[in-house]
């Protein structure tokens, strides 16, 4: 029984290429020499002008055409140069982008807050963070406590600035900074000498909020 041998579709053939072919073929494009492609690479001349002849008989196309005084491309090389020199910088991209990526230097933080106030602590802390990573898009919520941990827990925010210290075993947290608590009282008010003031003597007190901050 005999079988015919069909030709591999071309569409299929591109997924087979290896890398290294497609690099040494750009390497002997620029150079036009075997031998000076293998030198910038750090492999043999051999190992070069075996993988191209190799890539050549697989597309069925060639690429160089070679005398004594070196190799130019053919123009179905000079096409097939173009396009692999495209797709290898796109690669080199998206792993670049990636490396950058996992390391945090670009990407988007969703950061959810209280209330951003300007000259405070968060402010500076968010001037500070942006320098040394500017590809990154910074997202800033305002929202309560609330709303900002049930936003965290839904992956809605990557990382959310509370007041207080609330229980989230479910998330990990981390003390970021103090600051006082002053309440302003006219001259006249019964608590306004009092060197210390608790939240029980501020009981029945009317208070100035912004629309937001009455959801606590």
């Amino acid at each position: 029984m005999t079988e015919r041998r069909s030709r591999v579709p071309t569409s299929s053939l591109g997924s087979r290429i290896p890398l290294t072919s497609l690099i040494q073929t750009l390497a002997v494009a620029e150079y036009l020499n075997f031998r000076h492609a293998a030198n910038a690479l750090g492999v043999s001349q051999s190992s070069v002008s075996a993988r191209i002849k190799a890539l050549e008989e697989d597309l069925g196309i060639l690429l160089f055409e070679r005398n004594t005084r070196g190799v130019r491309l053919t123009e179905a090389g000079r096409l097939f140069v173009e396009r692999v020199s495209a797709g290898v910088e796109h690669l080199e991209y998206a792993v670049k982008s990636a490396g950058m990526a996992a390391l945090g230097e670009c990407g988007r933080l969703r950061m959810g807050v209280h209330g951003l106030i300007p000259q405070s602590f968060l402010a500076k802390l968010i001037g500070r963070y942006r320098t040394p990573y500017p590809g990154v898009e910074l997202e800033v919520a305002e929202s309560t406590a609330r709303e900002a941990l049930m936003q965290l827990r839904a992956d809605q925010l990557d990382i959310a600035f509370v007041v207080g210290t609330p229980d989230t075993p479910d998330c990990r947290s981390r003390r970021m900074w103090t600051e006082p608590l002053v309440v302003a009282l006219p001259d006249s008010h019964l608590i306004a000498e009092q060197e210390h003031v608790t939240w029980a003597d501020l009981a029945g007190e009317t208070f100035l909020v912004r629309p937001r901050a009455v959801r606590i």
